[in-house]
């Protein structure tokens, strides 16, 4: 099982305003962090025209992390292709295979957001056809061996994947019973392609994760994951009329965020890690706004020397 670390957003929130110069360096530091303590990857995200300057260019943020690491690798986790042009994004994803030695993996997805869509001049209602093109010119792309991933929130998304022989990256929240049901349709749908690729594409899974020893420690981290969902649900879903009601749903929603995270010892942590043992990389979500920073390194780097050798982490 390959371990790594995300989401890197590189938001200047409101609870933690900061100039964007040094979150950007910050990531350089984690990044280098995450190699010297042993993990496998670091995984950044992408959104547009959130007041906070959460990451709209994932490409050259990935680029930077790569340059100031040697084994670490950089994911996007996801890049939205619907917004972008994906012939550039096939072009610099070859660029940043060959420049970091292998050492980039791109996940992509749909979007969600109507005004992100809107900022461009583009209709959400047009994203499923601009995914599937956008598939279509990677999948035709020399992209230097660039393992790609699609992420995923839905059964047909994921079967989507399995027919292309793609990589399967699956949000942070769900609960084991989804997770499962999500896994299972992406294998179906390979297996009954014909095996595109010939080798099964792997499965990511994003989990909220967070090192804790005291049962005030647990509940310190256990708010941090339900503050970073309380800020991203209200500038995202609610702010955009997409069917959740954030405003009847809100505790139940939090509640089920909070229960499928994962929180506790190191060696807790892989006792509960290890029902996922047939997924071959698990991305640890611990980029949250509240935590400070201080927290936020301890973290990293006992994922890295503390709970990777206990899951036999690759």
């Amino acid at each position: 099982m390959r371990l790594g670390i995300g989401l890197w957003c590189l938001q200047s929130t409101a609870i933690q305003p900061r100039p964007h110069a040094e979150l950007y360096a910050e990531l350089l530091a984690d990044a280098r962090l995450a190699e010297r303590v042993g993990l496998d990857s670091l995984w950044l995200s992408e959104h547009h025209g959130f007041y906070d300057g959460y990451c709209p260019a994932l490409l050259p943020a990935a680029s930077a992390a790569l340059a100031a690491t040697e084994t670490l690798t950089v994911g996007t986790g996801v890049l939205l292709l619907p917004l972008q042009d994906p012939h550039r994004v096939a072009s610099a994803t070859a660029e940043l295979a060959v420049q970091s030695g292998g050492r980039f993996e791109l996940a992509v997805g749909m979007g969600y957001r109507p005004a992100e869509f809107e900022s461009k001049g583009l209709d959400i209602a047009d994203r499923l056809r601009r995914m599937n093109t956008g598939l279509d010119v990677l999948g035709q792309a020399d992209l230097g061996g660039t393992p790609t991933w699609i992420g995923v929130t839905s059964v047909p998304a994921a079967k989507r994947a399995g027919r292309r022989g793609l990589g399967l990256f699956i949000s942070g929240a769900f609960s084991k019973s989804v997770v499962d049901e999500l896994v299972s349709a992406h294998r179906t749908a390979w297996h009954e392609a014909g095996e595109p690729g010939g080798t099964r594409p792997p499965v990511g899974l994003l989990r909220n994760l967070w090192p804790a020893e005291t049962a005030a420690e647990r509940r310190q981290a256990a708010d941090w994951v339900r503050s970073s969902y309380l800020v991203y649900a209200g500038l995202g879903w609610g702010a955009d009329d997409t069917g959740v009601d954030f405003v009847s749903e809100i505790s139940s929603s939090m509640d089920e965020v909070e229960a499928s995270s994962l929180i506790g010892s190191s060696e807790q942590l892989a006792e509960q890690l290890s029902v996922y043992d047939d997924i071959e990389l698990i991305v640890c979500r611990i980029g949250y706004d509240h935590p400070p920073r201080s927290a936020l390194t301890e973290c990293i780097e006992r994922i890295g020397t503390e709970l990777g050798p206990l899951i036999g982490a690759s």
